[in-house]
């Protein structure tokens, strides 16, 4: 009779140790799917995100728009939908529902250098400037971000349209220091160092820009770079490949009128 008793208690306690095992392996498979249903989830909503971004450099926002719409329904967590609906958004004039996107992009995501830099532009061009720079830094601070120099860059554009020429050029060294052979940086650098009638400086930030195939900005500023440090023959040879290159351009209009 005691052994038929231990033997069903030592039965009954197998019983409830498998059970359990049971329950936790359950959990565990359950946790697992979960998982991998996010991971289908966020796939998806990627996906459509960057179908809307395809269409969005197509000008094509309706349909750009519905992508974007449909990733956040499919993931509501996934941050870069949301920063593509700013874009979207921003492009068809909806400032509120733009400005909405982007600060829940950031929300969901705060390292989300991209979205950072894309708000960062919406707000400088609606003459945000303070916020606008605060943004701009925000996405330099994350390491794995892959375009630093655009973000230092667009933050001395900002700097500049806000007057304040110390800043921006400050900004315009850090984005060289990161990508010297930036056209835009140097090309800004250069604006504002002739400005402040350093033209040596200026000629030297520009020097690299002038490889290859520099556009009539580029040629223009050079044009003017040379007359101001004396330099005749280099300006006449950066006036003649503008008005060879580009004839028809504003640059070259500027310097046929004398300018």
């Amino acid at each position: 009779m005691r052994d038929t008793a231990g033997n069903y208690l030592v039965s009954f306690r197998l019983s409830i140790l498998l059970c359990i095992i049971g329950l936790i392996s359950f959990g565990c498979v359950n946790q697992q799917q979960q998982a991998k249903d996010a991971e289908n989830l966020t796939a998806r909503a990627r996906a459509h995100t960057d179908l809307g971004a395809v269409y969005f450099q197509q000008k094509q926002f309706e349909i750009a728009l519905e992508e974007f719409t449909h990733a956040t329904k499919i993931d509501p967590s996934f941050a870069s939908a949301f920063n593509g609906l700013g874009l979207v958004n921003a492009e068809l004039g909806r400032d509120d529902v733009a400005d909405a996107n982007f600060r829940q992009a950031i929300q969901l995501e705060p390292s989300n250098s991209e979205a950072h830099n894309n708000y960062g532009s919406f707000l400088c061009a609606r003459s945000r400037f303070d916020e606008s720079i605060t943004e701009f830094l925000a996405a330099v601070k994350n390491p794995l971000y892959a375009t630093p120099a655009m973000a230092y860059t667009n933050a001395a554009i900002c700097s500049t349209r806000k007057k304040d020429s110390v800043s921006a050029e400050n900004y315009l060294q850090r984005a060289l220091q990161l990508e010297p052979l930036s056209r835009v940086a140097a090309y800004q650098l250069a604006s504002l160092q002739l400005k402040r009638n350093d033209a040596a400086a200026a000629k030297k930030t520009l020097q690299n820009t002038l490889l290859g195939q520099p556009g009539p900005e580029i040629l223009w500023l050079a044009v003017q770079i040379e007359r101001a440090v004396g330099a005749k023959d280099a300006e006449a040879s950066y006036a003649l490949q503008l008005r060879r290159q580009y004839p028809e351009s504003e640059q070259a209009k500027l310097l046929q009128s004398g300018a």
